[in-house]
């Protein structure tokens, strides 16, 4: 079949190049490209059908077809998407981002019990705070509904997130018109709040090579699981009080059955309390053997540890002989209200407990390390102080 001619004279719009007929067409002053054909027929039939839709005003260009239709397979793709589909997808995002195995572990037990078999086969374009509202409703305890209702916001949210980057939604529906979880602002419970003649007494009430775990988390504020996550190389400068300090790198996770980073990856480094350097000097050269990663609890759990559950029983133990319903998690509680009586500043209160909110807190305010020190004198002042 012979090519186009070139020398023939060809309709208004339609060019020859590389044996076919391109199309092409002015609207409102600007040339669209209408493609490339083989014939003259079907570049004439292009080219006519293309000057109608401009007559009526009705003109789309190409570009823009292909546009909506990509946006238009966006969309079906989004709709086949159910929630356990998002679930995964997600869960699988928290693992990339390397986030603590204990919190997609409780994501995971969360979303299998009280979300999936409510809204698993649910498409996610279809979820509305009502539905969300209703499986909230319908679980009856406080605590694993807050649990879950954190769990779908944060999920939903990472839904919403841009196009570009995977996004589903253009907003979740997880909004003002679902009662959130709640933090509270109630002020603590001053009963369980240990004075510094309470923390001793509950100290000597505990086994010897156990005693060293109650100052530690009342003055330096530590989790149970940060305290039995300690080893003989997160000490420093103990030869000089002033700059004695312990470095938070890692707890025990009976969730995950292992050593991970602290929670919400809160590693950071403190300054020693003088309420706790003689005790901890006694205890690395009474129970630490010498190897920088020996454990400051040795026992038989994670990592040759003394595990939380050894530790609970002994404690039980002891607070039921100095401050009945005590929780181990209380001295903490003790530990950061102290603190904060010193005049510590949001941030530093953030910094010294890790909490979840420090990352965000410190964007603004910085805790450094010579305030931490500043701040943990005072409060050993003020511990002196007591009677």
């Amino acid at each position: 079949m012979p090519g186009p001619s070139k020398s023939k004279k060809l309709p208004r719009g339609i060019s020859v190049e590389d044996g076919r007929y391109r199309v092409r067409l002015f609207v409102d002053g600007k040339q669209h490209g209408l493609g490339m054909y083989d014939t003259l027929t079907d570049a004439k039939a292009v080219l006519a059908i293309a000057r109608g839709e401009k007559a009526r005003g009705t003109f789309v260009p190409p570009a823009e077809k292909r546009r909506r239709m990509r946006e238009q397979a966006e969309r079906e793709k989004a709709d086949a998407i159910t929630v356990s589909d998002l679930a995964e997808q997600w869960l699988d995002h928290l693992t990339a981002e390397g986030r603590a195995a204990s919190t997609i572990v409780t994501h995971r037990s969360t979303l299998k019990v009280h979300v999936l078999p409510v809204l698993g086969d649910v498409q996610v374009t279809k979820v509305t705070p009502g539905l969300l509202q209703g499986l909230l409703s319908d679980i009856p305890n406080a605590i694993p509904r807050r649990n879950a209702g954190r769990t779908l916001q944060t999920m939903l949210n990472f839904a919403a997130r841009p196009r570009e980057k995977g996004g589903v939604l253009d907003t979740s529906p997880f909004q003002a018109t679902i009662e959130k979880p709640k933090t509270s602002t109630s002020r603590i419970d001053r009963h369980k709040i240990a004075s510094r003649a309470e923390v001793a007494a509950l100290t000597a009430a505990m086994p010897p090579e156990l005693a060293l775990t109650v100052p530690l988390a009342a003055w330096q504020a530590l989790r149970l699981g940060e305290v039995l996550g300690l080893q003989r190389s997160d000490f420093a400068h103990l030869d000089d009080p002033d700059r004695a300090e312990v470095r938070i790198q890692r707890q025990v996770n009976p969730k995950a059955n292992d050593l991970t980073p602290p929670k919400w990856d809160s590693n950071r480094e403190l300054a020693i309390s003088r309420h706790v350097l003689p005790l901890l000097l006694d205890h690395l050269e009474r129970y630490v053997q010498p190897g920088a990663d020996a454990p400051l609890f040795p026992g038989r759990g994670v990592g040759g540890r003394v595990s939380q559950s050894q530790l609970d029983r002994v404690w039980r133990q002891a607070r039921e002989q100095v401050k009945p319903g005590f929780r181990f998690h209380d001295l903490r509680h003790s530990g950061l209200t102290h603190y904060a009586q010193q005049s510590a500043t949001l941030a530093e209160l953030l910094h010294r407990g890790g909490h979840t909110d420090v990352s965000v807190a410190l964007r603004y305010q910085t805790a450094t390390a010579e305030r931490d020190r500043s701040l943990t004198a005072r409060m050993d002042a003020a511990l002196d102080g007591e009677h």
